[in-house]
């Protein structure tokens, strides 16, 4: 489904058009489960996520901003969100460091929370600047970016995903973003 359509549903969800609402859910609800499972690792939890992300669109798409070119976009980072907030209040006492059986010390990825990907997305009012932006990334990196984002893979995810050094990951991410970010500034 186009932006513009998935934007003109939501649009009839702030007059409170069910049957817009039940269309959304229907285009979207497939990749927003997929990213909240994979995210949460378990299905009822993702499915509660999804239902207290599709209460929020109803409850409040009137009041969301103008979502242009990026109504998916702006739907994953809702969910991200709600998969975040529910990560972090099941383990909120689990230490950065730990140490495996063999008395190795471990350290845990903590979010860069200066430069969000979701952020990021929700500020691009163009999707093709976007595009342009990313295209200018190399490859694995680009990748890496994207990986993390759209199926929220943590940085020691990506390192086994894409067989490299768990450094280099954290390095391409922070840069990449730092790229993008400067990128989309350019072109505003």
């Amino acid at each position: 489904m186009d932006a513009n359509h998935l934007n003109l549903l939501i649009g009839r969800v702030a007059l409170r058009d069910a049957a817009a609402l039940r269309e959304v859910y229907e285009v979207t609800s497939g990749a927003l489960m997929a990213i909240a499972q994979r995210m949460l690792g378990e299905r009822s939890s993702a499915e509660d996520v999804l239902q207290e992300t599709f209460v929020a669109l109803w409850n409040k798409a009137s009041q969301l901003p103008e979502l242009s070119a990026h109504p998916m976009a702006f739907l994953t980072t809702m969910v991200r969100h709600r998969c975040i907030d529910l990560l972090r209040k099941r383990r909120p006492e689990e230490p950065l460091e730990w140490q495996d059986s063999e008395g190795q010390t471990h350290q845990h990825d903590v979010p860069d929370e200066n430069s969000r990907p979701d952020q990021l997305l929700t500020d691009a009012q163009d999707d093709q600047r976007l595009q342009l932006c990313l295209q200018r990334i190399e490859e694995e990196p680009r990748q890496a970016v994207v990986l993390a984002y759209y199926e929220g893979l943590t940085h020691a995810e990506l390192a086994e995903r894409l067989k490299r050094p768990l450094g280099t990951i954290k390095a391409w991410v922070r840069r990449s973003l730092q790229r993008l970010k400067d990128c989309l500034g350019e072109l505003a």
